[in-house]
């Protein structure tokens, strides 16, 4: 048996390893021995010459299965357990992403409002006050447009005119034509330009929105005070609204006049400057389907202001008298207490933004602050007032 087996070795040395590939015509082995396959060193082992094996055929043909039996694909409820968690996973990082957007537009705002609170101060440098809130039609008794003998009919602009200056925006500045009405063509041009220093971003309609005469809108307003539209012309103390009753205690902006940092005798920390309005969406094309909360240019009621009469936010509907178009799209609520913008009618709109919680609002210092939809209502109305002597802790907003 050893001199066979060394017989058949010298041949495996003699033909190589390719020649055990063959399995019909290999006569090198002994009966009952395989050929091993290509590259299998285990199968030259002399040992196992006598070891009983399993035809190549055979083990060929499970290898076969076994491959084909390993290439299936998923079941179906494999499939809608994957979908399942890929939905959750989803569901769990879309408020995330939206959560963080909305922090860079709110961040985004704060920037905004600070660009339009150093606009104001470089203006007070050079003209010795803020400029003018409004002039124009619809003025407390004995107003007469800033001496129109019209009435101010082609006086009619807000402070927003003003500043464009101040905000690198001076060649539409140098468009002003200030001997025309804001909504005259002289001014179609400043009018329908859309600046987006005026405008929030967390505001979904402010860029698309656009008046019956195309006038273009905007999200920052100044400060009117505590009261309503007239401030101490009409309705002061103002008792007859759906909140507390109030006396108008001063602003930083008016009609047809000018203030300064020494009329501020409450403190510019202490006094808002600015803050936010939601720009509501016009209802069709005519000028009697507008809203005219965040008409910017506009000199009306509820145009280019805002009123702390009510909360940041508040569910308390504006007063709108006859521009007010509620309920429709994202319009915050509003009653149209008249249908005619007559002398004395009481009028007001809160500060209102897209922003989870509060409004954002810069003060008079220059100071941007977050100020929560919870503050406390007089709280709220001293921070608006200029001349009230109220005492206001910083840790009460």
């Amino acid at each position: 048996m050893k001199a066979h087996c060394v017989h058949c070795f010298n041949n495996l040395k003699r033909v190589g390893p390719r020649a055990l590939n063959d399995k019909r015509g290999s006569t090198l082995l002994p009966p009952g021995v395989e050929s091993p396959s290509w590259g299998t060193r285990a199968a030259l082992s002399l040992p196992d010459v006598g070891r009983s094996r399993v035809p190549m055929e055979s083990r060929r043909g499970s290898w076969t299965m076994m491959r084909h039996k390993s290439r299936r694909g998923f079941t179906l409820i494999e499939l809608l357990v994957v979908i399942a968690i890929i939905a959750v996973l989803i569901a769990l990082l879309l408020p995330a992403v939206q959560a963080a957007r909305e922090a860079a537009r709110r961040i985004q705002c704060t920037n905004s409002l600070k660009q339009l609170g150093l606009a104001m101060h470089n203006y007070h440098d050079a003209a010795g006050t803020f400029p003018i809130g409004r002039m124009g039609l619809n003025g407390p008794p004995g107003f007469t447009g800033y001496g129109d003998t019209s009435g101010g009919r082609n006086q009619r602009r807000t402070w927003a005119f003003s500043i464009l200056a101040n905000i690198e925006q001076g060649a539409l500045f140098n468009s002003i034509n200030f001997s025309a009405a804001y909504n005259q063509p002289a001014n179609q041009t400043v009018c329908t330009t859309f600046v987006g220093a005026y405008a929030c971003p967390s505001d979904p309609n402010v860029i698309t929105n656009v008046d019956a005469a195309g006038l273009r809108q905007g999200n920052y307003m100044v400060n009117w005070g505590n009261a309503t539209y007239y401030q101490d012309a009409y309705n002061n103390p103002y008792t007859s609204g759906p909140a507390q009753s109030v006396t108008f205690g001063g602003a930083p902006f008016g009609f047809s006049k000018s203030f300064g940092l020494q009329t501020i005798i409450d403190g510019t920390s202490n006094t808002l400057l600015m803050s936010e309005v939601i720009a509501c969406i016009p209802r069709g094309t005519s000028g009697a389907l507008d809203d005219h909360r965040g008409m910017i240019y506009n000199d009306d009621h509820n145009c280019a202001m805002f009123m702390a009469y009510t909360q940041p936010n508040s569910t308390t509907p504006d007063y709108v008298p006859e521009y007010c178009v509620y309920p429709y799209g994202t319009n915050p609520p509003c009653i149209e207490n008249s249908t005619a913008e007559h002398a004395g009618t009481p009028s007001f709109n809160a500060a209102r933004s897209f922003h989870s919680g509060g409004v954002n609002a810069v003060c008079a210092d220059g100071s941007v602050k977050f100020f929560k939809n919870s503050i406390s209502l007089p709280i709220w109305q001293a921070l608006s007032t200029t001349r009230n002597g109220e005492v206001v802790s910083a840790d009460s907003y």
